[in-house]
């Protein structure tokens, strides 16, 4: 590995060829945590997109269902939502709303 290779402002082709240079350019002693920050920011990423999808699939459903299924599913979504305003953390409650409100057609 050539670690004194100089850091270029001009990109590659790709991000992942940029990306595989800057592992080059890093020095082996902070690659096991450079892996661990890559694999962190990766399952991050799937869950989250996991997450909307979701979310995605259930606001269709709910919306492509008959009338007693949406009723009973928007009474569900409402005794949910009820029991996530019961909970201490307020952080927490902030993040599940900026994901419902980032879903298309959704308004709270």
């Amino acid at each position: 590995m050539n670690n004194n290779q100089p850091i270029t402002a001009q990109s590659s082709t790709t991000p992942r060829a940029d990306l595989l240079l800057e592992i080059e350019q890093t020095p082996e002693e902070y690659l096991p945590e450079l892996l661990q920050f890559v694999r962190l920011f990766r399952q991050s990423v799937m869950i989250k997109q996991t997450s909307l999808n979701h979310w995605e699939n259930a606001i269709n459903e709910i919306n492509h269902s008959d009338t007693v299924k949406q009723r009973e599913r928007k009474t569900n979504i409402k005794n949910l939502f009820e029991s996530w305003n019961e909970l201490d953390d307020q952080q927490e409650q902030q993040q599940t709303l900026e994901i419902i409100e980032s879903m298309k057609g959704i308004s709270i």
